[in-house]
C-alpha cells in the first residue's frame, strides 16, 4: 500500500513522465539532477526539495498542486496509484472531442463492473 506522501510522489512522477514517453535520463538532465536522483523519487525513496519539485512540474507539465491532491485519503497499492496517475496524465494531453469519448468509456467499464455480482 501507499502509505507515505513520498510513494505517492513517485508514483505520480512516474507515471506523468511515462505518460509524456521521457526517460529518466531525460528529466535527469533537464532539472540538472542524476538519474539516481530521478529513480529515487520515482520509488518514493527520497522527497524532493521545493526547487527540484518546481523543476519536476516545469519539465513534466505538470501542476505542483496535483501531485498532493486526495493525500490523506485511504491508502491505495501504489500500483493503483500508478495507474491513476498514468490515466490523468493521459487525460491532459486529449483534445476536448476525445476526452470526452475517453470519459464516455470509462463510464461504460464502471457501469459493466457495478452490474457484475
Amino acid at each position: 500500500m501507499v502509505r507515505d506522501l513520498k510513494q505517492l510522489l513517485g508514483a505520480r512522477l512516474r507515471a506523468r513522465r511515462l505518460a509524456l514517453n521521457l526517460t529518466q535520463e531525460q528529466v535527469a538532465e533537464a532539472i540538472a539532477r542524476t538519474v539516481e536522483t530521478v529513480s529515487n523519487l520515482e520509488r518514493g525513496r527520497a522527497f524532493p526539495g521545493l526547487d527540484t519539485l518546481e523543476q519536476l512540474g516545469r519539465v513534466l507539465d505538470l501542476p505542483l498542486g496535483s501531485l498532493f491532491e486526495e493525500v490523506g485519503t485511504t491508502a491505495v497499492s501504489s500500483r493503483r496509484a500508478e495507474l491513476r496517475a498514468r490515466l490523468l496524465a493521459l487525460a491532459d494531453g486529449l483534445a476536448d472531442a476525445d476526452l470526452e469519448i475517453a470519459v464516455r468509456q470509462v463510464e461504460a467499464l464502471a457501469q459493466g463492473r457495478l452490474r457484475r455480482p
